[in-house]
């Protein structure tokens, strides 16, 4: 599926604007789906490495535990794993009418997405351009999700830009799914001739396409860089639920008003739409909750509060409540809110007091 839609508007004024922490005015989130917070090293991926000393580094960023659902309440709303969703947001707490980050933008200015998977089209709302094709029965590959982000960087010079490579998630599934155990990557994904690990090699070189083009189109001083995944990879392959490898990826930021060299002891994935955010000048979705990244910043914001680690902490209790649902059944745990609840989940108004909730609610079943 293809989509352009060209809306110039450029005099209308930005919505709620915050003052600028710094001239960056490009901006990108570059997904590598799937990417084990051990490949930038163990696979020797050069241009995200030379871009992690050029800027700051996270090297275990936490998201949401890589759940997708396909039917129930989130299917109403979203085709998509529950990680993508919750980047875009810069929070966990997803409301059904959720806004996202390039809505801050959208329609003053260019906005882009690229991505070879129709399942990221409902989140394609408030982007001017968008290149969406793909899907498990029929894979598109990273190389034409470039070509298309390449064609829109050199045409539009997009203010805001969403690039997900999807090849890399595919070929760990791929470890994980084949049934041929004589395979030497038969659930390895570091094995010699590892489709992932191809996949990712890839990956790296078409990052490494995309500066290159940012420097010869004079942008790589203007544009805030974040390339990271939408989860983690098991060392098997895939994301098993309970596999807390895939919870965590490295999350890499460059550009004006970033550290060079600066390093991240932790962060997790619903900081990158306020930090983005807090460098371009606009104002993040109103429930956003993520922390600005104070600490990779050249002028940080005052009064940055600590990060609290709430993500693996609720995963933990997530894999507990979903072993007792099987158990039990929801009719015995009418208060638990777990993953089928998560739009719900706004209610509490904070992580920590939907923790507490339910840690009471599981002491109290399963004392």
């Amino acid at each position: 599926m293809l989509s352009m839609l060209f809306t110039l508007a450029f005099s209308a004024p930005l919505g709620n604007a915050v003052a600028r922490a710094a001239d960056a005015s490009h901006t990108v989130i570059f997904i590598i789906d799937g990417l084990s917070y051990r490949a930038p090293e163990r696979l020797g991926m050069k241009n995200l490495q030379a871009l992690a000393k050029a800027g700051a580094r996270c090297d275990r960023s936490y998201n949401i535990v890589p759940a997708h659902p396909k039917s129930g309440e989130w299917a109403k709303y979203h085709s998509s794993s529950i990680p993508n969703p919750v980047i875009l947001a810069g929070t966990v707490l997803l409301r059904p009418d959720q806004r996202w980050v390039q809505q801050s933008f959208y329609p003053s200015r260019i906005t882009a997405h690229t991505a070879n998977d129709t399942d990221y089209a409902r989140l394609n709302v408030g982007f001017h351009l968008s290149f969406l094709r793909g899907s498990d029965d029929a894979q598109v590959h990273d190389s034409e999700t470039m070509m298309w982000a390449l064609e829109f960087l050199r045409h539009a010079r997009p203010a805001f830009m969403k690039i997900h490579l999807q090849d890399t998630g595919n070929a760990g599934s791929e470890s994980y799914e084949t049934k041929d155990s004589s395979l030497p990557w038969y659930r390895n994904i570091w094995a010699e001739g590892s489709p992932y690990r191809a996949a990712a090699a890839r990956a790296d070189e078409y990052l490494g396409q995309f500066l290159h083009e940012l420097d010869a189109l004079g942008l790589r001083e203007k544009t805030a860089l974040f390339v990271t995944a939408d989860h983690g990879q098991s060392d098997r392959g895939w994301h098993p639920f309970d596999d807390e490898d895939g919870w965590s990826m490295p999350l890499i930021v460059a550009g004006p008003g970033i550290r060079a060299g600066a390093r991240i002891e932790y962060a997790e994935q619903i900081d990158i739409v306020p930090t983005l955010c807090y460098l371009a000048g606009v104002s993040p979705p109103p429930n956003a909750d993520g922390r600005i990244l104070a600490e990779a910043l050249v002028n940080p914001p005052a009064g940055v509060p600590l990060r609290r680690r709430d993500l693996p902490e609720l995963n933990r209790l997530l894999l507990r409540g979903e072993a007792l649902l099987q158990q039990r059944g929801a009719a015995a745990m009418p208060d638990y809110y777990g993953l089928e609840r998560i739009l719900e989940w706004h209610r509490f108004g904070s992580v920590a007091k939907l923790i507490e909730h339910d840690r009471r609610v599981l002491d109290a079943a399963n004392p």
